[in-house]
Formats: C-alpha cells, structure tokens, sequence
C-alpha cells in the first residue's frame, strides 16, 4: 500500500535514518527501506512530498497513516522548532541550517532499549548487524515485494536464550545484557509502559536498573522512543559539540553537560542534540 504526504518540510530522510537513532533502515535507490513495528516500510522524499510503501497486514488505511504520521513526527511544527532555536541560540544557527530536517523519530521502547545496550562501544555498522542478525534468527518473518524481512524479536523470546545461543549474532558482552534486560520486563521487574509517565530523571534511574543501561543509554531510549524532549544524550561528538561551542572547547564532565544543556536549552533538548549530532559527525568541527 502507498502512502503520499504533501507539505512535508523540513524533512531529512538521511539525517534521521543515518544518524544513529534507529538501526533497520537500509538506502534503496533514492530511499531507504526499513523495519519499524513489525511492518516493513519504503519511503523516499521529494519536493515536500512524502512516499511511504509499506508491507500488507491486519492494519487498516486509517491505523497505517496514524502509524506514518506518529513514526516520523509529521504532526510536529518543525518549521517554528528550527526558528525558535536559532531566535534563542544564534550561536547554533549554522547547525541548524546544515542539519534541517533532522526528526526525531518514535520507535518501540523495546526495541530501543536493546539498540542502544547493542550500541556500547560499536559503530554504527556493526550495531545494525548484530540487529539484523537478531531478528533474523529470533524475529518473525515478513514479505514485502518478493523479499523476506524479520520483525525485532520479543522479550519473551530473547528472555529464553543462553548466553551461548545469543552468540550466533556476534553481540559479544552485550548478549548477557540483552537476556537479562528481556528477562527483567518479561517478569515485570521493568515495565516499559509505565516508564512513560516518569518524569525524565525518574524515568533514567528506573531504566539504569538494567544491567548495560548507563545514562547516556537511557536518555536516547527516552529521547527516540518516549519523546522526552529535555533529555540531552552525550556521546564523545555532542561531548566535544558542547564543549567546543560553550566552553572553548574545555573538557567538562558528562553530568556538567546534561545539566548545562537540560538547563539552557529546555523542552528544546533533544531537539538540539539530535542537530548537533549531526552536524559534528558530518563537519568534524564546530
């Protein structure tokens, strides 16, 4: 089924399916193809226009077009957040304009929580392997145009394994991490529904009670799969993004960035750090 969505803009396809927020997207021609929710999806991006193919189901029109909307955040005035940041911070306007489209998409908690257990000390390209490799093994399988894709496997299924058959997707240490964080939501020790009601601070001390989940895990699973917008993530690039444009380039703690950023910047957090990210990945520089 096609799905097209007019007006669409700021949009980046490659800044938000590249830029280390979620890990099953693949470019296909013009587009990516990706995994999202069980369904498989094809989208490319032209003029202000939209094109979204995405694979048969039990969905309706209307569930579909709810599911597009929300995933990529449609209904969200990127326009006026991208204004905004650069009326109250002119010092990041230059990020904003190279990094303009950047979405943050709405991912499966579940899902999230192991991309990112998977993302500790690993490139991008390995983390979408071991992914792929997860699901191919353990998820569900889908067709789409002639083609077999797999679905993200459940807690219930990944709480099942040892750590020796978890070894056939080549996750190293993080597999003992990925059973036991399966096992702790299957039992209920974790609930990620409830997480959602949390406030930022209490929502990242009930995820750090996962074994593999430090801070800067947990702000992106709040960040992409629970929009917490005042979460701020810091990896080594906003690291040295923050430091460098708001304390020449002094080295400061990760805490004293969280704060700072959380602090300054508001509702407009995570916003602001997916823009950076992007930025300082693709300028080597600020």
């Amino acid at each position: 089924m096609r799905y097209v969505f007019t007006d669409v803009k700021p949009f980046n396809l490659e800044a938000m399916l590249e830029g280390g927020q979620a890990f099953r997207w693949e470019r296909e021609g013009k587009g990516y193809r990706g995994v999202v929710k069980g369904r498989v999806i094809s989208v490319s991006y032209d003029k202000d226009t939209l094109m979204v193919d995405i694979s048969e189901g039990n969905n309706t029109k209307e569930e579909d077009i709810k599911f597009i909307r929300d995933y990529f955040d449609l209904d969200r005035d990127y326009e006026k957040i991208e204004e905004d940041i650069k009326t109250q911070f002119p010092e990041l306007e230059k990020v904003i304009v190279m990094a303009s489209g950047n979405r943050i998409l709405h991912q499966d908690p579940w899902e999230t929580l192991v991309s990112f257990i998977i993302s500790a000390n690993n490139s991008i390209n390995n983390i979408k392997k071991v992914i792929d490799r997860l699901s191919q093994n353990y998820g569900r399988p889908i067709e789409f145009k002639g083609r077999l894709y797999y679905s993200f496997p459940s807690p219930e299924v990944l709480s099942s394994l040892s750590e020796e058959e978890i070894r056939c997707t080549r996750c190293g240490f993080r597999g003992k991490y990925i059973i036991n964080a399966a096992r702790m939501i299957r039992e209920g020790v974790i609930n990620l529904e409830e997480i959602k009601g949390l406030p930022t601070e209490e929502a990242i001390k009930e995820l750090t009670k996962i074994p593999g989940v430090g801070v800067k895990v947990a702000s992106c699973i709040l960040l992409f799969s629970y929009k917490k917008f005042d979460s701020f993530p810091v990896d080594v690039w906003i690291k040295r993004a923050v430091e460098g444009i708001y304390f020449n380039g002094a080295s400061k703690p990760v805490k004293e960035i969280i704060n700072f950023a959380q602090n300054k910047f508001g509702n407009l957090a995570g916003f602001i750090q997916q823009y950076l990210f992007y930025y300082i990945r693709n300028n080597k520089m600020i």
